[in-house]
């Protein structure tokens, strides 16, 4: 009895161990199978046109070369208008017991202070990658008080000047490209249906590095703040209310193909799909960046309409045709 269990026991193990053994190997055979299929049989995807904009928003703060206008003599304050106005040479900006005082050249005139004048320069604004200092609007000075002589009644910007602005930006492909042009620009809206206006880059530093436009700017970090120093194409009296600026900036506007990032292999610096045609495949080349986490934007090298193979790691080197 006890030689024939063990012999039972014996054929069993033999028996399930083959049975297990080849269900494994089937196992192994349909995936090795399955694998065989897929890099033979890739998914094609057909490249569609795109439009690619980016955009992004901008708060930084406004600069301008101002003058504070004292109080020539003892007596009540009045002026003629609490908005700020453009005023000539020798118009009057307001009065104090009655005797004006006159504009000493072309400037805007605006009767009141935020405390921040004859101390909001650049060399105090620019050096630091740090939050800019606390400002509020400007206060209104009231008309009609008693002032002494010497005391403020309100500010003179000279006119014509341009408008600067300082202020930080995330940084990204577009916005990078853009940065290393010689004569770099960059478009921005001050209303969100607004015309596109064309703001003149003077500097730009990243990583604690200051680069002028007159070097040639290095790489910096993606993801990083960038802070800006802008020309403005626009110097409206009513911005002196505030030296805060807010404005949307438009970094790229292109036209290609948009593509899943599985299309697109990257290696040793270059960029390539694999392009289907007929039953055969081509690697080429591709001008573009990640437009997104899972889409890659192609500005050069693939029309609308050619196909492409999707997940493109999984073709194998040197494969020429498929099917």
């Amino acid at each position: 009895m006890r030689r024939r269990s063990r012999s039972n026991f014996l054929g069993r193990l033999i028996y399930y161990s083959l049975f297990v053994a080849i269900l494994l190997g089937t196992v192994w055979f349909y995936f090795f199978w399955l694998n065989n299929f897929h890099l033979s049989h890739p998914k094609v995807i057909e490249a569609e046109a795109a439009g690619y904009i980016e955009e992004q928003p901008l708060e930084g703060i406004l600069l301008w070369d101002e003058q504070l206008i004292h109080a020539p003599q003892d007596g009540v304050y009045t002026y003629l208008s609490p908005q700020p106005r453009r005023v000539s040479k020798g118009e009057i900006l307001a009065a104090l017991d009655g005797v004006a005082v006159h504009a000493p050249y072309p400037a805007y005139f605006y009767p009141a202070l935020d405390g921040q004048e004859e101390q909001w320069f650049y060399s105090r604004l620019w050096p630091e990658f740090s939050p800019f200092p606390f400002f509020r609007p400007a206060v209104l000075l009231e008309n009609g008080i008693q002032l002494r002589k010497g005391d403020p009644i309100g500010k003179l910007v000279p006119q014509p000047q341009q408008l600067r602005c300082i202020a930080y930006l995330d940084s990204t492909p577009s916005l990078e490209r853009r940065l290393q042009m010689k004569k770099a620009i960059i478009n921005i809206k001050t209303e969100p249906e607004g015309k596109e206006r064309k703001a003149e880059v003077v500097a730009f530093k990243s990583a604690g590095q200051v680069q002028g436009l007159s070097h040639s700017p290095q790489s910096y970090l993606r993801g990083q703040k960038i802070k800006v120093f802008l020309r403005l194409p626009f110097f409206p009296p009513s911005v002196l209310r505030s030296r805060a600026f807010s404005a949307r900036v438009v970094t790229g506007d292109q036209y290609g193909v948009m593509v899943p990032d599985s299309t697109v292999i990257t290696k040793d610096g270059r960029n390539f799909v694999f392009l289907l045609q007929g039953g055969s495949i081509i690697s080429k080349d591709v001008d573009g960046f990640p437009a997104d986490e899972k889409n890659f934007f192609i500005v050069n090298g693939v029309a609308p309409g050619n196909s492409l193979i999707l997940d493109a790691d999984r073709v194998q080197a040197g494969t020429r045709q498929l099917w």
